[in-house]
C-alpha cells in the first residue's frame, strides 16, 4: 500500500510521541513506534550492503528497534517484504504490516505517522525517498525538556548538558524548516497542550488528514512495552498545567545552569520562551568541566542496564518469531 508518510521530530522529551499518539487516532493514519532502524536500513541499502533480501532480513532481525514494532515476522517472511531496488516499498511494507497486525480496525488508513525525534537528521534522505512527505517540528521550553530528561537514565542528566543538547536538536529542527519552507510545520508544544482542538486542527489541514474529535484523546499509538514507564502520560487526557510543570522540578540552579549557555539562551528568546536572566549567567570552567564529568559518569553507570533491556527485548522477538505460532502476515 502506498502512504503518505508524515515524519515528526524535535528534541527529545518534546512531545514527538504525544503527537505522533494524537494524530494516529485517526481512522485514517497509523502512528508507528520510533523507528531509528529505519534510518540504518536505507543508509546500509544506498551503501550497497546487502547482496540480497535475505542479509537484509537477518539485520533487521537482530535490531532492538525492529523488534520494539512487534511484527512477528520469520526470516522468509520478512525477506520477502524487502525489495533493495525499491526501498520506498520496503518500508511502505513494514508499515502495512505493522497496520494490519496493531490496526486491523484500520483497512483504509493510508498517512504513516512517524515520531522518530531524530528524523530530521536524515530530512534530505527522506525526502529523497518521499517526495511526498510533510515535515512537522515540534518544539517545546528547553527547560521542561531538562525537567523530563533529567529524570531518566539516558541522555544528558544535568542542566548545563541538557542545555546544549535542546539547542543542538533545535537548530538542526530549524535548518529543516529553512530547506523544506512551507511544507514544514512548527508546532508548540505548550499550545498543544492549552488549546489541542486548534493546533490539532492546524496540523490535520497541514498534512491533509481530516479532523475528528476523537483525536483529542489519544490512544492512537501501541507503545512498545521498555517505554511505556517514559510515556506514562500518552493516550491520557490532556493536562494544560503541565506546560508549566518544569518550574517546580528545576532549582534555580538549574535554571542558571541552562540559561548559562548563550545559544540556549538565545534559542529560548527567539522561540518566545522568556529567561530567567537578561544574559547568559557566567560559569566557571571547571563547574563547566564538572558538568561533562557527571554526564559520562551517568553514561557509565547506565549504559550496561540498557544493554540488558536491549537484549531481553530482543530475546523475546526471536523466540516468538522462530516459534511454529509465529503471529505475522505477507505484505501483499
Amino acid at each position: 500500500m502506498n502512504y503518505r508518510p508524515v515524519f515528526i521530530a524535535g528534541c527529545d522529551r518534546s512531545g514527538t510521541t504525544l503527537l505522533g499518539d494524537l494524530l494516529g487516532s485517526s481512522r485514517w493514519s497509523v502512528t508507528t513506534p520510533e523507528s531509528q532502524f529505519i534510518h540504518e536500513l536505507l543508509l546500509r541499502i544506498g551503501l550497497g550492503d546487502f547482496s540480497q533480501a535475505e542479509e537484509a532480513a537477518d539485520w533487521l532481525q537482530e535490531h532492538f528497534r525492529y523488534a520494539t514494532w512487534e511484527l512477528g515476522l520469520d526470516d522468509l517472511q520478512l525477506a520477502g517484504l524487502i525489495d533493495l531496488y525499491q526501498p520506498r516499498r520496503s518500508i511502505e511494507n513494514l508499515v502495512g504490516v505493522y497496520a494490519r497486525r496493531h490496526h486491523p480496525e484500520k483497512p483504509a488508513a493510508d498517512v504513516w505517522i512517524d515520531h522518530t525525534p531524530d528524523n530530521f537528521k536524515y530530512q534530505g534522505m527522506l525526502k529523497h525517498l518521499f517526495p511526498d512527505a510533510r515535515f512537522i517540528h515540534i518544539v517545546r521550553d528547553g527547560r521542561a525538556v531538562c525537567a523530563s530528561i533529567k529524570r531518566l537514565d539516558w541522555g544528558p542528566n544535568n542542566a548545563y548538558m541538557a542545555s546544549r543538547h535542546w539547542a543542538d536538536r533545535l537548530r538542526e529542527a530549524m535548518a529543516v524548516e529553512v530547506s523544506e519552507g512551507d511544507n514544514c510545520l512548527r508546532v508548540r508544544f505548550e499550545d498543544l497542550l492549552q488549546e489541542p482542538e486548534r493546533v490539532l486542527r492546524e496540523v490535520c489541514a497541514f498534512i491533509d488528514l481530516p479532523f475528528d474529535e476523537t483525536m483529542l484523546c489519544g490512544g492512537g499509538l501501541h507503545l512498545p512495552e521498555f517505554t511505556r514507564s517514559q510515556h506514562a502520560l500518552v493516550g491520557n487526557p490532556l493536562h494544560p498545567e503541565r506546560a508549566g510543570a518544569w518550574k517546580k522540578h528545576l532549582s534555580s540552579a538549574e535554571i542558571r545552569d541552562f540559561e548559562s549557555y548563550p545559544i540556549s539562551h538565545t534559542l529560548l528568546r527567539r522561540m518566545g520562551y522568556a529567561t530567567e536572566h537578561a544574559q547568559p549567567p557566567q560559569l566557571s570552567t571547571l563547574r563547566i568541566l564538572g558538568r561533562y564529568l557527571h554526564d559520562f559518569v551517568h553514561y557509565l553507570l547506565h549504559r550496561s542496564r540498557h544493554r540488558r533491556m536491549e537484549q531481553r527485548t530482543l530475546a523475546r522477538h526471536l523466540k516468538r518469531v522462530q516459534s511454529p505460532d509465529a503471529l505475522g502476515a505477507m505484505a501483499e
